[in-house]
């Protein structure tokens, strides 16, 4: 049977006080999001002239944000009235839950929240450092993202960070991406599944950066690294060859895959635009050199 938004409203954990005007409310630190109902025009209208569809209920709710703390509420689209709503502090609870009950402690969080509120990045790095020749500590993080507007479904996904002159970079990998639907089944198994990554992360990380380190790119394959990031703006390509020329200067031969992935992840650790980070992501993700035992477990979580 089909269940309409307002008839799950309660159970995803939106305030339904305003239900009976069509109201559906949920605040948390980040933001604040709000779901109307919408009706058809018009309402204010004498007998003699309303018309058999006016005043109904659409197939659709109405979105309207604002930060928190926020002043005027902004309209920011509508999603069918299936959409299904899950919290972005309900969401990021949940994976702190999990990785506490490992017995893990949180270093700290970075949230990026798209411009209108409606989409969240939320970077929980975990205290269990691996430290290497080349890169000195990597950390495990969990990244968790989310949409208000349906663009994208909640998902969480498995990752690192370093740190690079002074600054934080961070990345996450599309292996073994957690997508809502898993998200929603027990806690227990969510935890089986960040255990399962902290201990593939802790086993593998090391051999990966020096697999990645060792394997030299062609000029070939730098180039179709490259092209790939050009599709996503000539000047976002001119930015990560220079980062790269930092990294590995010309004269000094071509660049290992990790120095490439490394240009990649600098540069997409401060993309504002949470699509592109993602796909930028994707790239570098493309050049890594993944121990089989990794890429195997990463693989099979959840994809």
């Amino acid at each position: 049977m089909r269940e309409i938004f307002a008839t799950r409203a309660q159970e995803m954990g939106l305030n339904v006080i305003g239900a009976h005007k069509g109201l559906f409310t949920y605040v948390d630190i980040y933001s604040e999001v709000v779901y109307r109902q919408l009706y058809t025009g018009f309402i204010n209208v004498s007998e003699d002239e309303k018309h058999p569809t006016d005043a109904i209920p659409t197939p659709l709710i109405a979105i309207y944000t604002r930060p928190t703390p926020g002043d005027d509420y902004q309209y920011v689209g509508f999603v069918s009235d299936l959409y299904q709503f899950i919290g972005n502090d309900i969401l990021n609870q949940q994976v702190r839950n999990s990785i506490q009950e490992i017995g893990m402690p949180i270093v700290t969080e970075n949230t990026i929240m798209s411009s209108d509120y409606t989409r969240m990045r939320n970077e929980i790095i975990i205290r269990s450092s691996q430290n290497h020749a080349q890169t000195g500590d990597v950390l495990p993080v969990m990244v968790v993202n989310n949409s208000y507007n349906g663009t994208r479904a909640a998902s969480i996904s498995f990752g690192l960070a370093m740190d690079y002159h002074s600054e934080r970079t961070i990345f996450a990998f599309s292996l073994g991406e957690m997508r809502q639907v898993h998200i929603q089944n027990s806690t227990t198994e969510m935890r089986s599944v960040v255990n399962s990554y902290m201990q593939v992360f802790t086993e593998n990380i090391s051999d990966m950066i020096t697999q990645s380190f060792n394997s030299r790119l062609t000029e070939i394959e730098m180039l179709g690294v490259l092209d790939l990031i050009e599709k996503y703006g000539r000047k976002r390509r001119d930015t990560i060859s220079t980062l790269l020329e930092e990294i590995q200067p010309a004269d000094a031969g071509l660049p290992s895959a990790w120095q490439v992935f490394l240009a990649i992840v600098r540069y997409s650790s401060f993309e504002p635009n949470l699509n592109m980070k993602r796909l930028l992501e994707n790239a570098a993700e493309s050049v890594l050199v993944i121990p089989p035992r990794m890429y195997e477990v990463l693989n099979r979580l959840y994809s």
